[in-house]
């Protein structure tokens, strides 16, 4: 597992900027890798201790951990509302290319990139961005290399059609709305479990368990300004459950955590 998961995981349990004791960190630990074993555990609060991210205070048996804050915190570059909120300035950035049939793994690598970045598909090969699409295509080109017919380009005025039936023809909200009420569904029962847990370990499994439905739920979302979102949006009422969910958790850590 990688370092940012289990940044991920103090954040998703709660534990992020709280001062807990080394028992509390390994239960945490345990319950979120999912019954990796006290060894194993351990082994893990000190990488985590020597990569930054808990800072130990005190020795012996009075020493406590501290949840330390990073930039590098995958939860940052999936800020819903920060997305949601940002000014959008009504112009549409179109990405195109056009790569022959004997090239085809570099076509198919080319429209993975761009779609693992959120890019709507608007027709074949013809992507489109509301904000500024330079610094994406920068990342993709040092990455692979750009193809020889690859032309990025902006639009200042539509016609025939709607900046919403862009948005709308662009990415699939069908499928998006899907995924967001299917995470809506049972949160009502695990919110029921969290307030219920009896250990550590159970609560950062629920955490885990959250994590991955909300993360699911907002995998093909791009995110696109509230202007653009179609009607019948479901995101708004994930973040907020979401965000329910994890005060939920916290006060449930605090709880099992204190003496």
């Amino acid at each position: 597992m990688r370092i940012v998961d289990w940044l991920r995981m103090m954040d998703d349990v709660g534990a992020m900027g709280e001062t807990v004791t080394k028992a509390t960190l390994l239960k945490l630990v345990e319950g979120y890798v999912g019954c990796v074993g006290a060894l194993r555990a351990d082994w893990l609060v000190r990488r985590l201790e020597h990569n930054g991210w808990v800072r130990r205070e005190g020795r012996g048996a009075k020493a406590v951990y501290k949840v330390v804050a990073s930039e590098e915190n995958p939860r940052a570059h999936c800020a819903p509302r920060t997305e949601w909120a940002r000014p959008w300035d009504r112009h549409w950035r179109v990405v195109t290319f056009d790569l022959p049939e004997v090239r085809r793994k570099d076509r198919q690598r080319l429209w993975r990139a761009l779609r693992a970045r959120r890019l709507g598909l608007l027709q074949r090969s013809v992507w489109v961005w509301p904000h500024d699409v330079q610094p994406i295509l920068k990342e993709i080109i040092e990455a692979q290399g750009v193809p020889e017919c690859f032309c990025g380009f902006e639009s200042r005025r539509l016609f025939l059609c709607t900046d919403a039936e862009v948005a709308a023809s662009a990415w699939d909200f069908i499928e998006i709305t899907r995924r967001q009420c299917a995470y809506q569904q049972g949160r009502v029962a695990a919110l029921r479990q969290v307030k219920a847990s009896e250990n550590l370990a159970r609560l950062a499994a629920l955490a885990r368990e959250e994590w991955q439905a909300y993360d699911h739920a907002f995998s093909l979302d791009p995110l696109l300004p509230g202007e653009l979102l179609p009607k019948g949006y479901e995101g708004e009422t994930v973040q907020r459950q979401h965000e329910e969910f994890r005060q939920q958790t916290r006060l449930r850590l605090r709880s099992l955590a204190s003496p």
